[in-house]
């Protein structure tokens, strides 16, 4: 984030007050000032992170804001027993945050988000219904296929969904996750939250390469307090831009690969007609060649490919 908001008449809040009545209050209402900017850059919904695995610490907040390490003690220890922060999971965590930033537009954003995965993933299951209505008649003339129940129905559609969660994890630590771990944060959060949550975790994992020594806290931090960053893409548009580069590579390569073709039938065509001139013409061809060419240039190479050519264009006139 580049700004925060801070209300006009921060200083007459009661807390504000209180702290500023107390030991090192104006320097305690800076630092909180400075903590709510730090958490504005780290973008994560409140939470002060210096990494996805590395939260900040009293030590971290005194050399990023030069306010002595006792001082900083005494805030987090006071911000904490005014419910202004939390700690969870070992991390700091300015609570009530959507009072400090434009959540309004964070959830437009995310509901925005949540509308078109939703779309997305009524047209798989559209998809889905129809196979199986496909597969249901398979059984009726076959009898091999197991039948299709809404019971076996939701298994499967559970299945598929946390298989697509381990396919956003592939090469991640997030993918050492168990089953238990996924269901239990798909029952908590729902499949759609998990979904997205799973993918930016990957995501941000593959752009920073840092270790995580809790990938499940991680997680279920992520999905508890989703924020989307601003160079997110989502999976099915990384997917579509994938798909048009690949096609547009393919064509390019084989326009590519039919002008070689062309070139190669030509050069054979020269080939065989300069194959078919008599050694007369040839030479005439050859002469010629020779006083095209600028002088010092006449490699007989370069001579013999300049007199097929030569020939080829005087038979297609």
């Amino acid at each position: 984030m580049d700004w925060i908001k801070v209300v006009c008449n921060i200083l007459d809040h009661r807390k504000i007050k209180l702290i500023r009545k107390g030991p090192e209050g104006n320097t305690l209402v800076l630092l909180w000032l400075l903590m709510m900017t730090e958490a504005g850059k780290c973008n994560r919904g409140g939470y002060l992170m210096v990494s996805d695995s590395l939260p900040y610490s009293a030590e971290t907040l005194s050399m990023l804001t030069d306010i002595p390490l006792p001082t900083v003690q005494l805030g987090i220890k006071t911000f904490t027993g005014l419910s202004m922060i939390d700690q969870q999971d070992g991390a700091i965590y300015i609570k009530n945050w959507g009072k400090y930033q434009s959540e309004e537009k964070l959830e437009a954003r995310r509901e925005k988000d949540r509308e078109r995965k939703q779309r997305q993933r009524q047209k798989e299951r559209a998809k889905i219904l129809a196979l199986e209505g496909g597969n249901m008649q398979g059984d009726c003339h076959g009898g091999q296929s197991r039948d299709v129940t809404p019971e076996n129905r939701h298994d499967r559609k559970d299945y598929e969904t946390t298989e697509h969660v381990r396919f956003l994890f592939t090469g991640t630590p997030f993918s050492r996750l168990s089953e238990t771990e996924l269901q239990d944060l798909a029952k908590r959060h729902g499949f759609e939250r998990l979904l997205q949550a799973a993918d930016i975790a990957a995501e941000t994992w593959r752009r920073s390469r840092e270790e995580l020594h809790n990938p499940g806290g991680y997680i279920q931090s992520l999905c508890a307090s989703l924020v989307i960053p601003e160079w997110y893409v989502p999976f099915e548009d990384r997917k579509v831009k994938a798909e048009t580069i690949q096609q547009r590579k393919a064509a390019k390569e084989a326009k590519e690969a039919a002008l070689k073709a062309h070139e190669e039938a030509q050069m054979a065509a020269r080939d065989a007609l300069w194959a078919s001139l008599p050694e007369e013409r040839q030479e005439k061809y050859l002469a010629s060649a020779r006083a095209n060419l600028p002088e010092g240039l006449t490699p007989p190479i370069a001579v013999l490919a300049m007199g097929k050519l030569l020939a080829w264009e005087a038979s297609q006139l």
